[in-house]
C-alpha cells in the first residue's frame, strides 16, 4: 500500500507554477457598484480618526492597499490536470490606522471575484473559470482547486493566467470596520474611567469609621467597574502590547493593586468596628471632646455589645459627668460579667475603687442631712462593690459605722412616726409602722443595737387590740351569742400568749363562758352525726372537743364531760355495728364463692373477715364462722393455689417446677380427696396435650419416658410433632424410648423381627424415625451381647 502510493506520487508533474506578488489600491470613488459605496463609507470613517503613525496631518481623503501573493500552479497526473489558485500573506499596508490603532484586519474586503483561463503552448485560451462571490480570508483564499482529464499525449506547455480580481465589500465589511471603531472608542472610554478612579480611590478612607459603609460601598462599586473593563478584554483586542497610547494597561495594574490595598484595609476595618469606633472615640476623649466621644463608644457597643473597652470609657464619662448610678452598675458589668484583658480590668479596678470612694463620700453627707434612706442606698452600693470586685481595698469598718449610722436615724425616723400615729389613735398604721421598725432592724442587725424601742411601741399597739377584743368579747356574750364572744377572746389569748403586755385577769373565766356552750353544741351535733353513721364528721368533732376542754379549762366540768362520753360511746357503738356488717358481707361472700368452686377467692374474702375483726378487736366480734369457713375449704384452696402456680411456671418456662408442683397436685388431691369439692384431677398428658407451650410438653414426653411410661410418651410424642415441634428437638427422647423398648422386648422373650416390632412401636409414623433406628440398633446390641 504505501509503495503504491509511492508511485502514484511520484508519478505526478508539476508543470506550471507561477507565484505573483499582487496590491490592490482601495481608494474613495465617486462612481462605481454598491462595493465602492462601502468602500467610501469605510474611507470616511477611517478619515475621522486617522493617525500616520509617521506623525503628520492625516490625508484628506484616506487610501490604503490590500497586498496579497497568488500562487498558480498546474499538476500532471498522468491522465488529468490538477489546476490550483491559492492567495497567500494577506495584509494591508501598515500605515493605516484608526486614532492610533491598527485597523488591518478590518479593512480586507468580504468576498473577492476572479477570472481564471487555462492556455496552452500558443496561449490559446482552452477553458475560463468565471469564479464569483469567493469568501475572504486573512488565513489564506482558494480561488481555484479543479482536477479535469487530459487527453494529450504531447507536452502542451500548460498555463494559467488569472486577470486582475474584484474585491467586494459589503455591508458586513461596513458593520466590522465599525464594531472596531467603538471598540477604540470604548477603550479610550476605559482608559478616561480608569483614570477618574485612580483620583476618586485616594477619596476611599478606611480610617473614616463615620461613613466606612460609604467607602465600602464606593469601592465595591469600583472594584465592579474595574471587572467590566476587564472583561472586555482591550488588551488582546487591540494588540495593547503592542501599542497602548493611553498606558490602559498599567494604569488598570495601579488600580488594581491600590483597590486590593483599600479593600483589605476596608475589610479590616468592618470586621474590627468595635475597636475602630473605640479608638476613634479615644482620640476624642484625648483632644477634650468627651461628648462627642460617648457616641463612638456607644457605636462600638453596637457592634459587640461585650466590648468591655468601651464600657469602661462610658463608665468613667458617666462617673465625671456625676451619674454615679449609671457609672457603678456599667463597671460592675465589666468586673464580673466580661471576659477582659489584664490592662482594662486593671484601669477597671482603679475606676471602681474611685466609684466605691464617692459612694462612700456621698453617704456620710446624706447621713448629716438626715436623708438616711438616701443615705443607705449609698452604703448599701459601696458594699454591693465590696462584695463583687475582687481586691477593691475596702475599708470596711468605716463601711459598717456609715451603715450603723444610717440605719440608726431610719429606726428612729419610723418608731418617732409610729408613736405620733399611735398618739392620735391611728392604731392600725401604728402597728405597721412597728412591724416595719422591727422588720428594718431585723435586715440592719448586724450594725444595729436591739430594737427596743419598737418593741415597747408594739406591746403598746397590741395590747390596744387585747382590750378591744375582751371589750367586743364580753358585749357579744351579754347577748349570748357566745361563737362570737368565743372568737374574740380566743384573738385576746393569742395576742396574750405572744406579747408581754399586763394581762386582764377576768379573761379565763370569760373564756370558759363563751367555750361551754359552743362545746355543748357542738358535741351534740358530732352525737346526731355518731347516730346518722357519718362517723369522719363525728370525729373530726369529738378530736376538736378534746382539744377545747385543754384550752378552754373545761376538762373537769361534769356536764361537758358527760356529752363527750356519750358521744364517744356513740363512735363506738356506731363503729362496732359497722364492723359487724362488714365481717358479716365478707363471710356471704367467702360462702357464695365457694358455691361458685372459687376457693381462692373464697379465702381472701373469710382472710377481709378476719381482719374486720381484727381491726376492731373492742368490738370482740364472733369471728369463728370466718376461721371454721375457712378451715373447711383449705384443702380446695391448696390445691386450687397449685394449679395456679404450675400455669406460672410454665408460662414463664420454669418446667421442672410445673412437673414437681404437679405431682405434689396430684399427692394433695389424692390425700385430702379434693374431688369432694366438686373439683376435677386434670391428668398430667390430658394437660401438656392441651397447653400451647410445646416445650413444656415436650418435658413431659420426657418424663413419661424417665418413668417407663414409654407407650404414654410416643403418643404425646406423636401429638406433639403434629403441632409442628422441631423433629430435631426430640432426637434424644427418641432414642431414649427406643432403646428402652428394645431392651424390653428382648427380656419378654419376643422373637418378631426388628424392624417389624419397631414399626409396631411407631405405628409406621415416618417422624419417629429415630426412635425405630435406635430401637433396631439396640435389638442387634443386646442380640450380640
Amino acid at each position: 500500500m504505501l509503495l503504491a502510493a509511492f508511485v502514484a506520487q511520484a508519478q505526478t508533474k508539476l508543470i506550471f507554477d507561477q507565484t505573483t506578488p499582487e496590491a490592490y489600491l482601495i481608494k474613495y470613488s465617486t462612481t462605481g457598484n454598491s462595493s465602492q459605496t462601502h468602500i467610501n463609507t469605510i474611507l470616511n470613517l477611517l478619515r475621522d480618526g486617522d493617525v500616520r503613525k509617521g506623525g503628520g496631518r492625516p490625508t484628506r481623503n484616506p487610501e490604503f492597499t490590500v497586498k496579497m501573493e497568488q500562487q498558480a500552479r498546474i499538476a500532471d497526473t498522468g491522465n488529468a490536470l490538477q489546476l490550483t489558485v491559492k492567495l497567500s500573506k494577506i495584509g494591508v499596508g501598515s500605515d493605516v490606522t484608526y486614532k492610533g490603532f491598527g485597523v488591518e484586519d478590518v479593512l480586507l474586503p468580504e468576498k473577492l471575484n476572479a477570472k481564471i483561463k487555462l492556455l496552452d503552448a500558443k496561449k490559446k485560451e482552452l477553458q475560463a473559470f468565471n469564479l464569483t462571490n469567493i469568501s475572504f480570508n486573512k488565513e489564506g483564499v482558494v480561488v481555484l482547486d479543479v482536477t479535469m482529464p487530459d487527453t494529450t499525449t504531447a507536452n502542451q506547455n500548460y498555463s494559467l493566467v488569472v486577470e486582475p480580481k474584484e474585491l467586494i465589500y459589503t455591508s458586513e465589511s461596513v458593520n466590522s470596520f465599525k464594531r472596531h471603531q467603538e471598540l477604540v472608542q470604548s477603550y479610550y472610554t476605559a482608559e478616561a474611567t480608569i483614570s477618574r478612579a485612580l483620583q476618586d480611590i485616594n477619596r476611599i478612607q478606611p480610617e473614616d469609621v463615620d461613613r466606612i459603609s460609604l467607602h465600602d460601598r464606593n469601592l465595591e462599586q469600583m472594584e465592579d467597574m474595574y471587572e467590566r473593563i476587564k472583561d472586555e478584554n482591550y488588551k488582546d483586542k487591540l494588540n495593547l502590547r503592542q501599542y497602548d497610547p493611553q498606558h490602559l494597561t498599567d494604569k488598570m495594574a495601579d488600580l488594581n493593586r491600590l483597590m486590593k490595598e483599600r479593600r483589605r484595609a476596608v475589610d479590616y476595618a468592618l470586621s474590627t468596628m468595635d475597636l475602630q469606633f473605640f479608638n476613634k472615640g479615644m482620640s476624642l476623649v484625648t483632644s477634650g471632646q468627651g461628648n462627642v466621644a460617648q457616641g463612638y463608644f456607644i457605636k462600638s457597643l453596637e457592634v459587640n455589645p461585650k466590648f468591655a473597652p468601651s464600657h469602661l470609657q462610658l463608665a468613667r464619662l458617666d462617673f465625671v459627668n456625676g451619674y454615679l448610678n449609671e457609672a457603678t452598675a456599667r463597671t460592675l458589668s465589666v468586673l464580673t460579667g466580661m471576659r477582659i484583658d489584664p490592662e482594662t480590668r486593671q484601669m477597671a479596678q482603679v475606676l471602681a475603687y474611685d466609684i466605691y470612694t464617692s459612694h462612700i463620700n456621698r453617704g456620710h453627707s446624706l447621713v448629716n442631712n438626715r436623708d438616711y434612706n438616701a443615705a443607705l442606698q449609698a452604703f448599701g452600693t459601696a458594699r454591693e462593690m465590696c462584695d463583687k470586685v475582687g481586691g477593691l481595698d475596702c475599708n470596711l469598718p468605716a463601711l459598717r459605722e456609715g451603715e450603723g449610722r444610717a440605719a440608726t436615724g431610719m429606726y428612729h425616723n419610723i418608731v418617732a412616726e409610729g408613736k405620733r400615729e399611735f398618739s392620735r389613735n391611728n392604731i392600725a398604721q401604728a402597728d405597721k409602722l412597728a412591724e416595719e421598725a422591727l422588720r428594718f432592724q431585723s435586715d440592719y442587725r448586724d450594725v444595729m443595737p436591739q430594737p427596743t424601742e419598737a418593741i415597747d411601741l408594739q406591746n403598746q399597739v397590741k395590747y390596744t387590740y387585747y382590750v378591744e377584743h375582751i371589750d367586743k368579747g364580753k358585749s357579744y356574750l351579754n347577748s349570748k351569742n357566745y361563737s362570737a364572744a368565743l372568737s374574740q377572746f380566743d384573738a385576746a389569748l393569742e395576742l396574750q400568749d405572744r406579747y408581754t403586755f399586763k394581762k386582764v385577769n377576768e379573761l379565763g373565766t370569760l373564756v370558759q363562758k363563751a367555750a361551754k356552750p359552743v362545746l355543748l353544741a357542738e358535741l351534740q351535733t358530732g352525737y346526731q352525726q355518731a347516730m346518722n353513721n357519718q362517723l369522719t364528721d363525728a370525729r373530726a368533732l369529738a378530736s376538736k372537743a378534746i382539744a377545747m376542754l385543754g384550752r378552754y379549762g373545761l376538762a373537769q366540768d361534769k356536764e361537758v364531760l358527760g356529752k363527750y362520753n356519750l358521744l364517744r360511746d356513740r363512735i363506738v357503738t356506731q363503729e362496732c355495728q359497722n364492723a359487724q356488717t362488714a365481717y358479716d358481707a365478707e363471710v356471704q361472700k367467702a360462702k357464695e364463692l365457694a358455691r361458685n368452686k372459687q376457693f381462692l377467692a373464697a379465702d381472701k374474702a373469710y382472710l377481709a373477715a378476719l381482719k374486720v375483726a381484727g381491726d376492731n378487736t373492742v368490738c370482740q366480734l364472733a369471728d369463728f364462722t370466718a376461721k371454721d369457713g375457712r378451715e373447711a375449704i383449705l384443702p380446695a384452696v391448696r390445691y386450687q393455689q397449685m394449679l395456679e402456680d404450675i400455669n406460672r411456671f410454665v408460662a414463664s418456662s420454669r418446667y421442672t417446677e410445673a412437673l414437681q408442683t404437679y405431682n405434689q397436685a396430684e399427692k394433695h388431691y389424692k390425700a385430702y380427696e379434693v374431688n369432694r369439692f366438686g373439683l376435677d384431677y386434670i391428668l398430667l398428658y390430658n394437660y401438656a396435650k392441651e397447653t400451647t407451650k410445646l416445650p413444656f410438653t415436650a418435658e413431659v414426653v420426657q418424663y413419661y419416658a424417665s418413668q417407663g411410661e414409654e407407650e404414654i410418651a410416643i403418643n404425646l410424642l406423636t401429638i406433639l410433632l403434629q403441632k409442628d415441634y422441631k423433629n430435631r428437638k426430640t432426637k434424644r427422647v427418641q432414642e431414649q424410648l427406643g432403646k428402652q423398648l428394645a431392651s424390653q422386648d428382648v427380656q419378654l422373650g419376643l422373637k418378631d423381627d426388628a424392624e417389624a416390632l419397631a414399626m409396631k412401636h411407631t405405628n409406621n409414623n415416618r417422624d419417629l424415625k429415630k426412635l425405630r433406628k435406635a430401637y433396631e440398633k439396640e435389638r442387634k446390641r443386646l442380640a450380640k451381647a
